[in-house]
Parts: structure tokens; C-alpha cells; sequence
């Protein structure tokens, strides 16, 4: 693997782990305000955001099984931390 591939899935890596914490923040948010607008206008951003990484992962000619990997791994981290940071919500 070249330098410039590993940088390429550096940021791609940084990118996924925003998207995490950007997720988790906007689920936090709405299990504590209950503010549907501002929820659905966060939400939107975020699969604009999505969007665009999955362009930019083509573009730079990601294969499409490094594509499913990191999706699985990036679903399998942020479902269970979605439930747990929705539920720890005191009340």
C-alpha cells in the first residue's frame, strides 16, 4: 500500500469517526429536547455529509469491499452507543 493510499484511509477513518460522534450528538440531543425540527434539520446534514464521503471514497477509487467494511464496522459501533446514549437520558 502507498503512502498516499494510507492517508486516503486516514481521512476516511476521521470522516467515519466525526459522523460517529456527530450521530451520537444529534441523538443525544433529541432524547433530551424532543425538538423534531432542529433533529430532522441535523439529520439531513448529516446525509449530506454521508454523501458526500461515499463521492469522495469513489472518486479516490476505494474498493467496494473496503466501502462495506467500514460501513459494517461503523454500524456495528454506532447502534449499540445510539441505544445506549438514547436511554441514559435521566429523566
Amino acid at each position: 500500500m502507498t503512502g498516499e493510499k494510507k492517508v486516503q484511509y486516514f481521512h476516511i477513518a476521521l470522516c467515519k469517526a466525526g459522523m460517529l460522534l456527530v450521530g451520537l450528538g444529534l441523538i443525544r440531543a433529541f432524547s433530551i429536547h424532543f425538538e423534531s425540527s432542529s433533529f430532522l434539520l441535523g439529520f439531513f446534514g448529516y446525509i449530506v455529509v454521508s454523501v458526500h464521503i461515499q463521492m469522495l471514497e469513489k472518486r479516490w477509487g476505494i474498493p467496494k469491499k473496503h466501502t462495506w467494511i467500514g460501513n459494517g464496522i461503523f454500524m456495528l459501533l454506532f447502534l449499540p452507543l445510539a441505544y445506549w446514549v438514547s436511554i441514559s437520558v435521566p429523566q
